[in-house]
């Protein structure tokens, strides 16, 4: 019982290190960024003390900022997103049905990505496709076109490049719900007349919500924030609220401003991961509620 008590009363102590180091290298920084977004900045690039909301204001009136800026981060996170859920789950449900023998060389293979630097993947999504990649010389091989397609330096290119980027941790975050369904239950929904896909549509997809909401989140997180795809595959053309921020901050030295691309971004990714858990745990909600009435 001693011990237990002292357990008890020492579980602040063991958590103490990562609650410093959260405060030193996050909330810190945040709350800095967040007063440094209502300073003024001078034409010669200082930062002055004097509160203003001059900054907010410039970027919600603008509508270089909301429409072309803000509106193309937010849509082409979304639709990254999707696709990344949609072969994410194919991918992670073909590992949890192979052999167990074979699920540990499959994850590895999905995993490999992840340990390859993020600007080697994106450049080598630059050479294939490039005018002269192995893309454009398979389609005008196929016959789908006789000369070189444009693929790169457009929203279709970091459409791809964010697509590839995410995909692997929505099979991380979706493989563990799906092997934990029991295969028991789609023999029963089967054995009493239902087809494959039916057993998917009324078994599979309602168990594995919690896995498809966490891969999304992360998913979308990460393409919101997204900085080197915009950057390479972009080429300029594409502008990104991070690619903004950093572009204010080291070239126009603005650093008020970039502040407060910054945090808009930050807000509206929050913002959008809290509406869609919202709307998500409600159809889970529903559906749950169908199935057993």
């Amino acid at each position: 019982m001693t011990s237990k008590n002292g357990l008890r009363a020492g579980a602040p102590l063991l958590i103490l290190p990562a609650v410093l180091i959260l405060a030193v290298f996050f909330v810190v920084p945040l709350v800095w960024i967040v007063m440094l977004s209502f300073m003024t900045s001078e034409p010669a690039g200082t930062t002055e003390p004097h509160a203003t909301l001059a900054n907010y204001t410039h970027f919600l009136t603008d509508s270089y900022y909301l429409t072309d800026l803000l509106w193309r981060t937010v849509w082409l996170s979304a639709i990254a997103t999707f696709f990344a859920v949609v072969i994410g789950y194919v991918g992670a449900l073909v590992i949890s049905r192979a052999p167990e023998k074979r699920q540990p060389t499959l994850m590895f293979l999905n995993m490999c990505p992840l340990w390859v630097n993020l600007v080697v993947r994106t450049l080598s999504l630059m050479v294939l496709l490039d005018r002269d990649g192995p893309v454009n010389h398979i389609l005008m091989a196929l016959g789908i076109t006789s000369h070189p397609v444009q693929l790169l330096f457009n929203e279709s290119a970091v459409l791809f490049g964010m697509v590839q980027m995410s995909v692997p941790f929505v099979v991380l975050s979706l493989h563990g719900v799906l092997k934990s369904i029991p295969r028991e239950l789609e023999h029963a929904a089967m054995s009493v007349g239902a087809n494959l896909f039916a057993t998917f549509r009324r078994v599979t997809l309602p168990l594995s919500v919690p896995g498809i909401l966490a891969g999304s989140i992360l998913a979308l997180g990460i393409n919101m924030e997204s900085f080197v795809v915009p950057i390479l595959l972009g080429g300029g053309r594409v502008r990104f609220m991070s690619v903004a921020a950093y572009e204010t901050a080291t070239i126009s030295n603005n650093l008020p401003f970039a502040a407060t691309i910054g945090l808009v971004l930050l807000v509206v990714t929050l913002t959008m991961l809290g509406v869609y858990q919202r709307l998500v745990g409600s159809m889970s909600r529903v559906s749950i509620a169908l199935r057993s009435a």
